[in-house]
C-alpha cells in the first residue's frame, strides 16, 4: 500500500491523474492513459446492457491517450521515471513489438538510453512517430530467434552491464501499477468497480496489475467489492495458463505446451514463460477473483474483431479480438450475465489510424545477432562506442 492518501490530480492527463498510487517520486511531461466509456452500440450487437470499453490507443476523438497504440504506454512513462529517480544508466528491454515501441516512443522523447531485444519476426513492429528522433534507442534484432529467445539475450547483457536496468515485465511495479491504473479510471468513470474483467493474456503482468489495483481500492474503502472476477483468453493453438488452470494446477508443467512451434492469431499472447505460479501471479488473482479462463479459435478472434471495428470506429489489435470473442463465449455458456457490469479490455488500437494522420518510419537495427552469441555480440559492440 502507498503511504499516501489517494488523490486524484484533476489538472494531469493519464496515469499521471493517479500520481499518489504510482511509484514514483514525481510526473514527468509524457502521457499516456486509458479512455473508459460505456460502449452502448458494441453492447447491444453482444446483447449486453452494461457493457463498458477501457480502450488503450491512439483515438484523438474518444481522447485515446497511447501514443504508439498499446497500453504498454502506459507501463512505459511510469517506468522511465522510476528509473531516473534510482539512477539508472539505462534499460534493456525484450519485445514481441508494443513494449518495445512503448519505450521507443518515451525514452526517444526523454534522451534515456535504451536496449530493445526483438526477435526477426517483430522488428518491423519497432516504428517511430515523427515527433521521436530515437536517438538513444538501439534496437537489437536476433535473427534466428523469437521472444523467448530475446529474453534471454536481454537478461544476459543485463547481467554484465552494471548500472543498466531490465524493464522487469511482471516484477517492475511501475508496470504493473501503470496498467492498473485502468481500474481506477474504470471504477470513477463508472461510478463503482465492475462485476467482470475480460482482458487478452501472455505473460501476465497486466491482469496482475489491475486486480492488485481493485484490491487497493477497496481496501482504502474507495469502492465496494468484491475485485471484478478475472477473465483472461489466449489462442487455441498455445494456452499454458488455461490448461494449467482448467486442470485445477498452481503451477505449469510442460505438457501444458504445444510440443512444437505454432502459430497463433495473437502472437502478442504467445509467452514461453508467463507468471502463473508465482506469489500474487496469475493463479492466485484467478484464485481471488473466481476468475475464468479461455481459448479462442482464430475465427471466432476474427469475427469478434470485425464486429469492434465495424461498430467503434476504429482499428485494434489482435489482443483486444481475442478478448472480445471470449466474452462473447462467457455470455454463451452463462458464465456472465447480460446485465452484469462488463469492462472490456482493448489493449490495443488506432495504429492503423494513427499511420494516416502520421507519418511513421521502422527503426534501423543497430545490432543483427544469432541467439547463441548474441550477447557477446551486443557487449562487444558497446565497448567499441
Amino acid at each position: 500500500m502507498y503511504s499516501e492518501p489517494f488523490e486524484i490530480q484533476d489538472s494531469a492527463e493519464g496515469v499521471w491523474r493517479y500520481l499518489s498510487w504510482l511509484p514514483v517520486s514525481k510526473a514527468n511531461e509524457y502521457v499516456a492513459g486509458t479512455v473508459t466509456y460505456k460502449a452502448d452500440a458494441l453492447g447491444e450487437v453482444m446483447g449486453l446492457s452494461n457493457l463498458w470499453v477501457t480502450f488503450h490507443g491512439y483515438w484523438p476523438e474518444k481522447g485515446g491517450l497511447c501514443p504508439t497504440g498499446s497500453f504498454k504506454d502506459m507501463e512505459a512513462v511510469p517506468t522511465i521515471q522510476r528509473m531516473h529517480d534510482h539512477d539508472a544508466k539505462g534499460l534493456i528491454c525484450a519485445s514481441a513489438g508494443n513494449t518495445g515501441r512503448a519505450f521507443t516512443h518515451f525514452c526517444g522523447l526523454n534522451g534515456t538510453p535504451l536496449i530493445i531485444v526483438v526477435g526477426k519476426a517483430h522488428a518491423k513492429r519497432i516504428w517511430a512517430r515523427p515527433e521521436n528522433s530515437a536517438q538513444t534507442v538501439r534496437l537489437v534484432v536476433v535473427e534466428d530467434g523469437d521472444y523467448y529467445d530475446a529474453k534471454t539475450v536481454a537478461k544476459g547483457i543485463a547481467a554484465q552491464l552494471p548500472g543498466w536496468q531490465m524493464e522487469g515485465s511482471v516484477h517492475n511495479v511501475a508496470r504493473r501499477d501503470g496498467i492498473g491504473s485502468l481500474m481506477l479510471d474504470a471504477a470513477f468513470t463508472i461510478g463503482r468497480l465492475p462485476d467482470h474483467y475480460f482482458q487478452g493474456i501472455g505473460g501476465g503482468p497486466g491482469p496482475i496489475g489491475i486486480h492488485e489495483m481493485a484490491d487497493r481500492l477497496i481496501e482504502a474503502g474507495l469502492f465496494e467489492g468484491p475485485a471484478p472476477r478475472q477473465h483472461v483468453s489466449q489462442n487455441v493453438e498455445h494456452h499454458p495458463i488455461h490448461n494449467a488452470w482448467q486442470a485445477g494446477r498452481d503451477h505449469l508443467v510442460p505438457e501444458d505446451y504445444p510440443a512444437e512451434e505454432v502459430e497463433v492469431y495473437s502472437d502478442y499472447l504467445l509467452n514461453k514463460g508467463p507468471a502463473y505460479g508465482q506469489v500474487g501471479a496469475v493463479h492466485d488473482i484467478l484464485k481471488g477473483s473466481n476468475g475464468q479462463t479461455y481459448i479462442v479459435e482464430r475465427e471466432d478472434a476474427v469475427n469478434a474483431r470485425e464486429m469492434i471495428e465495424s461498430t467503434e470506429g476504429i482499428d485494434i489489435m489482435t489482443p483486444g479480438a481475442v478478448a472480445a470473442a471470449s466474452l462473447l463465449q462467457a455470455v454463451e455458456s452463462g458464465e456472465v450475465g447480460k446485465d452484469d457490469c462488463i469492462l472490456l479490455n482493448i489493449s490495443g488500437g488506432g495504429t492503423q489510424r494513427l499511420k494516416q494522420d502520421m507519418e511513421t518510419r521502422t527503426v534501423e537495427p543497430w545490432l543483427r545477432v544469432q541467439k547463441a552469441t548474441g550477447v557477446d555480440a551486443i557487449l562487444q559492440k558497446l565497448a567499441t562506442e
